[in-house]
């Protein structure tokens, strides 16, 4: 047991109560001791009392704490994970038996049944209607919610087949505890023509071609002649006769088509049926494309080449309905902002006086603008444009991580993921206090030094009318590397410039009533809608109502109401069935009305039976990493056994180091309220009043 202080000055304390217990019980006893009627024993005892509780009182006064150790046992979780899409849907009475054969044999470790889909869709009980298989999702989301320490042992049913995530024998490397697969599904190769990914950019342009490139895979058709059809609505785009090479036959197809109509396109794949075939789902592919008459262009303004503005033109480049436009130093014919729907300035104004001058002029432009700041911009400079953020620096920069603000409102991302940033390398970032106008709203604030601040690091706002946005700091190309050796995707990177593009840019007709939506949704997505009212004076008000009416390609109408949500509507349709939707949203604002209209689709999810066939590798991959086993279900039996048999499951005694204050602890009261009580009674016992 170790006593610690909690006071800064302990001894004095300590002395000081000595002193005063002693001082209390001197003039308290011994000093009238000639005129007690006491005996000397009694006075002693009397005085000892006395001097024990005060100066146990007066202990206190220094929070003094004791550290011992606190044992207790605890039971390691078992968890048994079952794969609840699709693919394993003529399966479920083998599934079903195996996790109640195993919930049976373990119910002395009181396992856990969890069912996965995707991360957003886990869900209580069995159904086999899952869009998606993710298991490094569900992994991760086990050990974040139990503690890889806690966990015993994972027992994962499945087929192996994953269609979102990353690569689950990479997510299971650094794991501390054991994965015991458990393989379902068919392993057999079937006769099967099969239309395993389309590729085709969500947007196209009017009466300009655009590609679609086609993976086919066959099975066990060598021979067989197959046509490939496009059609949009009932009219044949395209077709193509295609021959079988081999029993296992991979081939891509690449067209190119040329939509004659703006709006959203509705395309639909198809492939001869081949004799024999058992699953015919994945013989039809459909998609649809965003038709628009114009590409909208984004300038990159900026100091000099940097990293940066490669990693933003990367993360904008699968958008094919951005066109960017790259230019540095100072044209000496001026530039026409009103050419550009967006402009990302980078490192400006600097030095040279001629900037400022540049950025007078977009300032009068009122061009939506995203401004990075680094080591070549002069900050003071950058105050005199009274964007809505002022730095107060002495133009030094220091080194700053995100801490990401959830409860950020301009357009929608995942945060949980977003989090990830703030392990990321940090930015280089101009050194001083941040003073933000109201209307700017961080997305990430600045940590320095692993202390967070309150100083905005990336936000977004609009200032009379005019979007802006911010990054306060250089080096966001290492974000973009980052993420892809953190998720071997740069997804998270592209997702975060893509959405903040997509907020920034002018919209067409965009005026005081302003609706914000995306052209496609995925049906396990809910489908949300922002709204904005401005007044006359370019500020924003939610007072009034907004109403909408959504209509379906069958013609059901759908009318709600948007919430109010801060100074701005958000209206949450929930998830709505694949299809195409036509929406006409209206409020009014004093004596005016406005409208809004537009449409998107809602795709089916195709992934889960392109491809029906078990990889029991990937679950013999994941168990050999963890140290587990993968056996099949008739080995069931073998691995109850083990489970049974092995310490990962014992019951573990633990050691807990406790601190705690003397003050907390009711016995010392106790101990007080003792002393003081006996010594009242001997005092009235022996006559003292």
């Amino acid at each position: 047991m170790e006593i610690f202080f909690n006071s800064s000055y302990p001894f004095l304390i300590f002395l000081a109560s000595l002193a005063i217990a002693g001082i209390l019980s001197y003039l308290l006893y011994w000093k009238f001791q000639q005129d007690s009627p006491l005996s000397i024993t009694q006075v002693r005892l009397l005085a000892g009392l006395r001097f024990l509780s005060v100066f146990l009182i007066a202990v206190l006064l220094l929070k003094l704490a004791v550290q011992h150790i606190k044992h207790q046992t605890q039971q390691p979780e078992l968890i048994i994970g079952v794969d609840n899409s699709a693919s394993l849907a003529d399966f479920d009475q083998e599934v079903n038996q195996t996790v109640a054969s195993l919930q049976e044999e373990l119910k002395s470790f009181t396992p856990k049944v969890l069912y996965f889909e995707e991360p957003s869709q886990n869900t209580d009980s069995i159904s086999f209607n899952g869009k998606r298989s993710d298991y490094s999702g569900f992994i991760e989301k086990v050990t974040n919610k139990y503690g890889t320490a806690d966990i015993g042992a994972l027992v994962l049913l499945g087929d192996g087949i994953f269609n979102a995530g990353i690569d689950p024998v990479y997510a299971s490397e650094k794991l501390n505890f054991p994965i015991y697969t458990i393989g379902l599904g068919d392993t057999l190769a079937h006769t099967d023509a099969a239309i395993q990914n389309v590729s085709v950019n969500s947007t196209a342009f009017l009466d300009t071609n655009f590609p679609v490139e086609i993976d086919l895979n066959f099975t066990q058709a060598a021979g067989e002649i197959v046509t490939l059809v496009i059609k949009e609505g009932g009219k044949t785009l395209y077709s193509r006769a295609i021959r079988i090479l081999s029993e296992n036959y991979f081939f891509t197809e690449s067209v190119l088509l040329k939509p004659e109509n703006t709006g959203i396109t509705h395309y639909t794949i198809q492939i001869d049926e081949i004799g024999g075939e058992q699953n015919l789902a994945n013989n039809n592919y459909e998609f649809s494309v965003n038709v628009i008459s114009d590409k909208q262009k984004i300038l990159l303004l900026a100091h000099g080449a940097h990293p940066d503005l490669g990693a933003i033109n990367s993360a904008l480049a699968p958008i094919t309905k951005y066109e960017t436009e790259l230019i540095t130093g100072y044209p000496s014919e001026g530039l026409d902002f009103s050419e550009y729907d967006l402009v990302i300035v980078h490192q400006l104004p600097d030095n040279d006086p001629r900037s400022i001058n540049l950025l007078e002029q977009l300032t009068k432009s009122r061009r939506p603008s995203l401004f990075i700041l680094g080591k070549n911009s002069v900050v003071s400079r950058f105050n005199n444009l009274q964007t809505g953020i002022e730095i107060r620096t002495n133009n030094s920069f220091e080194q700053t991580t995100p801490t990401i603000n959830t409860q950020f409102s301009h357009f929608k991302l995942d945060f949980e993921s977003l989090k990830a940033l703030q392990g990321f390398p940090p930015l280089l970032s101009p050194f001083g206090n941040v003073q933000a106008d109201s209307w700017v709203e961080p997305l990430a604030n600045q940590t320095i030094q692993n202390v967070e601040t309150s100083r905005p690091l990336i936000a977004f706002g609009k200032k009379e009318g005019r979007k802006l946005g911010f990054i306060l700091g250089e080096g966001i190309w290492r974000w973009r590397i980052h993420s892809y050796l953190n998720d071997r995707s740069h997804h998270l990177f592209d997702d975060l410039i893509q959405k903040t593009v997509n907020y920034l840019i002018l919209k067409r007709n965009e005026d005081n009533f302003n609706l914000y939506w995306e052209d496609e949704y995925l049906e396990d997505q809910p489908v949300t809608i922002q709204a904005e009212l401005f007044n006359e004076s370019f500020e924003l008000v939610n007072e009034s109502d907004v109403e909408i009416d959504l209509n379906d390609q069958n013609g059901k109408n759908y009318h709600a109401m948007f919430d109010k949500s801060g100074d701005k509507y958000l209206l949450n349709l929930g998830i709505l069935p694949p299809g195409e939707y036509a929406f006409k949203a209206q409020t009014q604002l004093g004596t005016s009305e406005y409208t809004e209209e537009g449409h998107f689709v809602v795709s089916k999810i195709q992934q889960e039976l392109t491809n029906t066939q078990a990889d029991f590798q990937v679950l013999n991959q994941i168990a050999t990493k963890t140290g587990g086993r993968f056996i099949l279900p008739n080995e069931v039996e073998s691995l109850i056994e083990k489970l049974n048999a092995t310490n990962q499951l014992s019951t573990r005694k633990l050691e807990q180091q406790v601190y705690q204050e003397l003050l907390s602890m009711k016995w010392v009261f106790f101990i007080i309220l003792l002393l003081l009580a006996l010594e009242w009674f001997l005092r009235k016992y022996w006559g003292i009043y």
